[in-house]
């Protein structure tokens, strides 16, 4: 039996033959059962759970991730009780029950996001440069990063204010970035409200102000 020959079984016979998954006899049967439920409800479980993802500030490569591991947890926990499912109608009620599976992860998600989230809500807008005479280090690694911090300062002359304040604002939040971090909701609102720019924008403006400074880096840094 192919998994093909499964397409048009009852969602919850599907159930039932994932949970034979242990018996050696019907093995291949549970395999093509799963295999059959992500090709009938892959796509319709991603086209409810992107839109939440969203909501909850996270982009479709996360709602992916969760609807993958919705099926993983099917796969190793395959129960399913209709009776439970508001609604009677087999199709709908099988989505339902997927979608309240996402929900859950994406819960879980986000509560192990935060517990190492590193903003506070305290982030600011950084308008200009800092003093770089408070800067502590020895003589000759102060001098390199003067002359790092003057090459900058000269890149970003060559843009707009806006691109300078969009720019010292990423790179003050650098290090949790890099770490796979957004800026916090807030303080973007805060970027696009002072700046009255829209986020597609600010995304452009950083882009370009990046740009530059790694262009005059590359040119004047190695002098």
């Amino acid at each position: 039996m192919a998994w093909q020959d499964l397409q048009n079984e009852l969602p919850e016979n599907l159930i039932e033959y994932i949970q034979l998954k242990d018996d050696a006899d019907f093995a291949e049967t549970a395999k093509d059962a799963i295999r059959a439920l992500m090709f009938l409800y892959q796509k319709p479980l991603l086209e409810k759970l992107i839109p939440i993802c969203v909501n909850w500030g996270y982009d479709e490569l996360v709602a992916q991730e969760i609807g993958h591991n919705t099926f993983d947890k099917v796969w190793k926990y395959p129960r399913y009780d209709k009776s439970k499912i508001k609604s009677t109608d087999p199709k709908k009620g099988m989505l339902l029950y997927l979608l309240g599976i996402a929900k859950n992860l994406l819960a879980n998600h986000k509560k192990e996001e935060e517990s190492s989230y590193p903003f506070t809500g305290d982030e600011q807008i950084v308008w200009d440069f800092p003093d770089i005479g408070e800067i502590d280090a020895s003589g000759e690694r102060k001098a390199i990063l003067i002359d790092r911090y003057e090459l900058i300062k000269s890149a970003l002359a060559r843009l707009s204010s806006k691109h300078k304040i969009i720019y010292l604002t990423y790179k003050q939040y650098e290090k949790e970035i890099n770490e796979g971090f957004k800026l916090p909701r807030e303080l973007l609102q805060r970027l696009r409200d002072e700046l009255e720019l829209s986020q597609t924008s600010i995304r452009i403006y950083k882009n370009q102000a990046f740009e530059k400074v790694d262009e005059y880096l590359k040119i004047y840094g190695s002098k």
